[in-house]
């Protein structure tokens, strides 16, 4: 009988394992455990930016990039740094690391908050960087998803500048990417 019990516990103790590895990978943020999240397509990385963008004077550039619904872990990390679009010549030296201005503003905004920023008003911000010539990104976003914009305003500046930019979102999505399609595809079938 003593035997017998030890054979029910190992399944048992192969389920908790299984378990416990599946919270960590879920819930870790360590190296390991984001590759096996992307494996898996719990874990997702995509591109906001990553090129210049002309900015000019008293304007700005945004770029529209939309979170899928049951996102979580939000995040927006990347850099950006300005530098003028054309550098003044003074005799025969160019300047320009003398020409840099700390006008440009890096925000992000809701689709809603956008209309209203754009309008020339006032509007709530999920990230704002202030007035800077470069910075480091690292901003997060409430769970769920939604339409963003990341702008890049000149509007305090009477010069015109080119902004060099990497942003990226990353979010994670308990329902690997298979599981969502299929749900999907079933409502569809079933014309909801």
């Amino acid at each position: 009988m003593p035997a017998r019990r030890r054979w029910l516990i190992i399944p048992w103790l192969v389920v908790a394992l299984l378990f416990a590895a599946t919270v960590w990978v879920a819930t870790s943020e360590t190296p390991a455990a984001q590759q096996v999240q992307e494996f898996v397509h719990w874990a997702h990385t995509q591109t906001i930016v990553d090129t210049a963008l002309s900015v000019n004077p008293h304007s700005f550039s945004s770029c529209e990039f939309t979170v899928p619904r049951g996102a979580l872990s939000i995040s927006i990390v990347g850099e950006f740094s300005e530098s003028p679009a054309s550098p003044r010549k003074i005799g025969k030296s160019i300047e320009a690391a003398k020409d840099r201005d700390a006008n440009i503003e890096a925000y992000v905004l809701t689709d809603a908050a956008f209309a209203v920023w754009r309008s020339g008003y006032t509007a709530q911000t999920q990230y704002e960087s202030g007035p800077v010539a470069s910075a480091t990104i690292n901003a997060p976003l409430p769970a769920g998803g939604g339409v963003y914009h990341l702008v890049f305003s000149n509007r305090n500046s009477a010069r015109a500048t080119t902004v060099h930019a990497t942003v990226l979102l990353r979010y994670k999505n308990w329902l690997p990417d298979a599981l969502v399609h299929f749900k999907e595809q079933f409502w569809n079938w079933l014309g909801l």
